[in-house]
């Protein structure tokens, strides 16, 4: 186990880094922070029956009838076994940024009705296009992450900027991604997909903006989650570039700079620590958490050496805790660069499902992608 102080450490605040070229808000704001490709989908799709029973929907007809709060209304085939789904929710206003609140599900290959499956849940970046949820799909290439992995994957959109929290102002227009995807989504998948419903068979798992949601939902539900993957995650915000990230994605919904967790005008300290994943870190206690963070492309406004130390901050701080968790950092190996993309995501993600998958005794039915053995390596780990 690697002990370097100046990794495990870190600073908690992201410092200069992030002021070269653009702020980390801006970059996050724009797409920069994505990593992913724009998915060419149209802002509304029909309904197509057969993509949803092919990947194992029973009756594809009741996916359009309300269910926790779900209604499915449009359905389209990416492939034999993954459909990308357009749903109507009550807890997201469909004028939120992002386009059209979408979920793309893919099933194992032969998957039976019979059987139950451990479920991995994908969130996304920040983005601007049509259906957030497809940038896992196309830039992260999904389907080809879990082929032969006997596990159920589904992808959540999360807005353009939506931060996966309930907004605390949302007089302007409704943002509840947590009770979307947690109280809505979660059982939604649960009731129609035979799959296993004990927190130890699910793991929630996202990039960048997505790497912070992933954190913040098993600490706000250990209950549903004992694993969480955090790919290059804003998991401090603590320091004034973090905090204005925030304050920008605020005004791009509503106008105002503080509508995710303040009262539109103000956060408070208060309301800042109760968001703040490592602030809350504690409540991790009984989940495996898995971290990874790149060193950097070396090029102007790259902001992932900011995150990296977030996340390494964030380490030492679960180390602290005793709380059980690996930390993974990357260079420029193979296709990544070491900076803020999916080429860099895609490789880490099959490490951090290949760990899951053994921690459960899962058996693929084919061999994983290959990848750089710095993936794999751990710089440093808790103490069990």
């Amino acid at each position: 186990m690697n002990q370097d102080t100046a990794r495990r450490g870190g600073t908690r605040s992201l410092g200069p880094r992030v002021l070269t070229g653009c702020t980390l808000g801006a970059l996050l704001l724009t797409g920069c922070g994505s990593g992913g490709t724009d998915p060419a989908a149209s802002s509304t799709i029909s309904f197509d029956a057969d993509a949803a029973k092919q990947v194992g929907f029973q009756d594809p007809q009741e996916l359009r009838k309300e269910s926790n709060g779900i209604t499915v209304t449009g359905a389209r085939a990416l492939s034999q076994r993954a459909v990308d789904l357009t749903v109507s929710t009550d807890a997201v206003s469909p004028e939120a940024p992002g386009g059209r609140n979408s979920l793309v599900v893919i099933t194992p290959e032969g998957y039976d009705p019979a059987k139950t499956y451990p479920v991995v849940y994908m969130l996304p970046g920040s983005s601007s296009t049509d259906a957030p949820a497809l940038q896992w799909y196309e830039g992260g290439q999904a389907e080809q992450l879990t082929a032969g992995m006997p596990v159920i994957t589904v992808i959540m959109s999360g807005g353009k900027v939506g931060w996966y929290t309930d907004w605390a102002k949302q007089d302007t227009l409704k943002q509840n991604w947590r009770t979307f995807h947690l109280d809505q989504v979660v059982p939604w998948v649960d009731s129609h997909l035979a799959t296993q419903k004990d927190r130890g068979h699910r793991a929630i798992m996202g990039n960048s903006m997505g790497g912070y949601g992933a954190v913040r939902y098993a600490e706000e539900r250990p209950d549903l989650f004992g694993e969480a993957v955090s790919f290059s995650g804003l998991l401090d915000v603590s320091s004034p570039e973090a905090k204005q990230n925030f304050e920008q994605a605020s005004k791009e919904s509503t106008g105002e700079p503080a509508a995710i967790f303040g009262n539109g005008t103000t956060t408070t300290d208060a309301q800042w620590l109760a968001n703040d994943p490592l602030t809350q870190s504690g409540d991790l206690e009984d989940v495996t958490v898995q971290l990874f963070a790149g060193s950097g492309n070396g090029q102007n406004g790259d902001i992932e050496p900011a995150l990296r130390d977030s996340t390494a901050s964030f380490a030492s701080e679960l180390g602290s805790k005793g709380v059980d968790y690996q930390y993974t950092e990357y260079g420029k190996e193979g296709t990544c660069d070491g900076g803020h993309t999916f080429e860099c995501w895609k490789p880490a993600a099959v490490v951090a499902l290949g760990r899951w998958a053994d921690r459960l005794g899962l058996k693929r039915t084919a061999s994983a992608p290959a990848v750089d053995p710095a993936f794999e390596a751990v710089t440093s780990e808790g103490t069990s």
